[in-house]
């Protein structure tokens, strides 16, 4: 007897233990930071790519005038080809080197990040001993083009977590705000178009089949979600306590997101190089 009242009690302390582990994610900090995060990358990934595609389409243009004339007009290749080649040298090359230094604070900036808001752990690389060897770096260190690839990534991948972070938000007061709203058909979440599904399941040997199909169709009709299936208050107010329940899981699912994103910048700028603002080289 005592040995099963010990199992059980373990058993209502883990339940106890997952309860508030479940429920304490509103009260956490690192939530709010990584929802901060989240938001955040989808404007710097938009500024990222803008700075990149920018100053990289100067000089790969000119690059391809260049090349094109050489194919189709050899004679323009020498008369407007050398102040093409000219500009191409003055203009691209210190572009193209303004642009690596940018990708370097950048990444930089995307450390501090990581760091800050989701405790990643993302180690900086050794700061360089000279300006020659920082501009050495800045072209054939690995980590500037990892760099890169990381800043043209978060272009796509703030725009999911900006799409997520507004869904989740959405659905979650779509349900717990029930109560206000559940007899307008304007407010809430909208099904465009009837959606009607009929079950059918099939099972094959060899030469003969057998059709399983649901003699009634499921169906969702359309117009907005929670007014066309709730009536009553009552009702309205099951669907708000369900909305929490939904509320609570799409927080941590945000955490996981984030807990996906740190990984991810460790993996990717673990060693880059660091700012020159914080870590300037000597002489």
């Amino acid at each position: 007897m005592s040995s099963t009242r010990t199992t059980v009690g373990t058993v209502l302390d883990r339940v106890r233990a997952w309860s508030r582990r479940f429920v304490g994610v509103v009260a956490r900090k690192r939530t709010y930071a990584n929802i901060a995060y989240l938001l955040l990358s989808f404007p710097l990934g938009i500024g990222y790519f803008t700075v990149l595609v920018t100053g990289a389409a100067i000089p790969i243009g000119l690059g391809f005038a260049l090349a094109d004339m050489a194919t189709t007009e050899p004679i323009a290749l020498l008369i407007a080809g050398i102040p093409l080649l000219l500009v191409l040298v003055c203009i691209g090359g210190p572009l193209v080197a303004v642009v690596l230094f940018a990708s370097i604070e950048l990444t930089a900036l995307e450390r501090l990040l990581a760091t800050r808001l989701l405790g990643a752990d993302v180690r900086t690389g050794e700061p360089a001993g000279s300006v020659r060897e920082r501009a050495r770096r800045l072209v054939f260190d690995r980590g500037t083009w990892k760099g890169i690839g990381y800043l043209f990534s978060k272009f796509v991948l703030g725009l999911l977590s900006f799409i997520a972070v507004i869904t989740g938000f959405a659905f979650t007061y779509a349900l717990v705000a029930a109560p206000l709203h559940y007899r307008n058909q304007l407010v809430g979440i909208h099904i465009a178009d009837p959606i009607e599904v009929v079950p059918e399941l099939t099972y094959q040997h060899e030469d003969w089949t057998v059709d399983l199909t649901s003699p009634i169709p499921l169906s969702i009709t359309d117009g907005e979600l929670v007014s066309v299936y709730v009536d009553s208050l009552p009702s309205a107010l099951v669907v708000s306590a369900v909305g929490i329940l939904v509320g609570l899981v799409v927080l941590h699912l945000f955490n996981a997101v984030a807990w996906l994103f740190a990984r991810y910048t460790e993996l990717l700028l673990d060693g880059t190089q660091p700012s020159i603002f914080s870590e300037p080289p000597t002489e």
